[in-house]
């Protein structure tokens, strides 16, 4: 006996009826809500999100309507409610304010034109029960890709659904440029993290919001394992042309990337004659790309050079060597890059590199820990003290530059 599969409430093909325990175990495990029905011989599959009530609408309380950009913001929510009605949710695009609606997520959205400003700002709010980690790190990514810049803020508010409110402001463009630009981008960035939002802790469950057309052609019809479910290529010829892009071979694009900040704190010692001045911080080197980055090489430079000393947990190259001869083993941590470190600081710049190899895996963050900095009298009236950090990945031929660095006017007293 064979059980008929259907997606939704369209038939699929077929599975023979031994197979109907693994077929539901596995697609249950990739996130499918599967409802056997030996009784009508037939097995129902239904999207994770299938149920799901999500609330998309314009953010109606907002300022500054001089600027609002009415026409595109109803475009954007138009493709984020046919994005998301593809993955089997149950989505409502409301014309008004209407806080009675029922649903399981509620957008607010709001877009505005700002004469002035040189860069998109994406303002993203949500309350601690609307946003989890994998959203919030979706909405970074997705800004970064499309040169917008990103401020998330949680705030408490009472409402009955769990919400997020996003507010974009963009440079003045032509309406043409700005959807093709940003617009697209944003609708699809938003839907993203949408998805994320509902299934950071299943992360297979999004295999069931892909239409089962693209992974039909796992079950070809074959002689040996009577599994007869319509090869995908067959599929794709009756579909309407805006959806066979949903039928493409996804592409990984491999990025080297990473980035580079410094965190630290300021010490100031009270003296009769003087004040002393340290600064103690962290340099931390996070892989944001695909691929393994190996080896990082720091250089810190300082000005003037003369006003600063840089020293921590850094070993000179003939004591990190000794001391792994010692102990037999491995010694762990970073030194000082050349052996003429010392007159290198003096003027201005200090190279730090691994004792040992050392690779930093995507997501992961490595970081320069214990960095002590002593600031010196400055000898002029005012003084600019300046330290920049540097990366440099040789095998990948990846330069990286700090996101931030430290800065200290100095002055004396007349």
């Amino acid at each position: 006996m064979d059980i008929k599969v259907e997606v939704g409430d369209k038939g699929a093909g077929a599975i023979p009826y031994e197979s109907l325990p693994a077929f539901t175990y596995l697609f249950r495990e990739l996130g499918f809500d599967v409802q056997p029905d030996t009784e009508n011989q037939k097995v129902q599959l239904c999207s994770a999100l299938h149920g799901k009530r999500i609330v998309i609408s314009s953010d109606y309380d907002v300022k500054y309507n001089t600027f609002r950009k009415h026409l595109l913001e109803r475009k954007v929510l138009e493709y984020i409610q046919t994005f998301l009605s593809a993955c089997g949710a149950k989505v409502i695009l409301m014309d008004e304010k209407n806080e009675s609606e029922r649903a399981d997520f509620h957008v607010y959205f709001s877009l505005f034109e700002i004469p002035g400003i040189k860069e998109p700002i994406l303002e993203l709010v949500h309350n601690s029960k609307s946003a989890n980690k994998k959203l919030l790190d979706i909405f970074q990514y997705e800004c970064k890709r499309t040169g917008t810049k990103f401020k998330s803020n949680e705030v408490v508010r009472n409402a009955n659904n769990p919400f997020i409110n996003i507010q974009i402001m963009y440079p003045v463009f032509t309406d043409e440029d700005f959807w093709g630009k940003l617009g697209e981008k944003y609708a699809m960035s938003i839907t993203i993290g949408i998805l994320a939002r509902f299934h950071e802790s299943s992360p297979l469950s999004v295999l069931s919001l892909v239409p089962i057309e693209i992974f039909s052609n796992m079950f070809i019809h074959s002689e040996n394992t009577g599994i007869n479910l319509e090869p995908a290529m067959q599929k794709e010829k009756s579909l309407p042309e805006k959806k066979k892009f949903l039928l493409k071979k996804p592409t990984i694009t491999k990025r080297k990337e990473a980035e580079v900040f410094l965190d630290y704190h300021i010490f100031i010692e009270e003296l009769e004659e003087r004040n002393k001045i340290k600064l103690i911080g962290n340099l931390h080197i996070k892989n944001i790309g695909t691929e393994v980055l190996r080896n990082p090489v720091i250089c810190l430079r300082s000005s003037p050079s003369e006003s600063i000393k840089i020293s921590g947990q850094i070993l000179p190259p003939n004591v990190a060597e000794t001391l792994g001869v010692m102990k037999n083993e491995e010694t762990k941590g970073w030194q000082y890059m050349n052996e003429e470190w010392f007159e290198e600081m003096e003027k201005g710049e200090t190279w730090i590199c691994p004792i040992q190899s050392k690779h930093i895996n995507p997501r992961q963050t490595e970081s320069l820990t214990n960095l002590q900095i002593s600031v010196l009298q400055p000898e002029e009236k005012n003084s600019n003290i300046l330290v920049e950090a540097f990366v440099f990945f040789k095998e990948q031929d990846l330069e990286i530059s700090s996101s931030n660095q430290i800065s200290l006017l100095l002055t004396k007293k007349q």
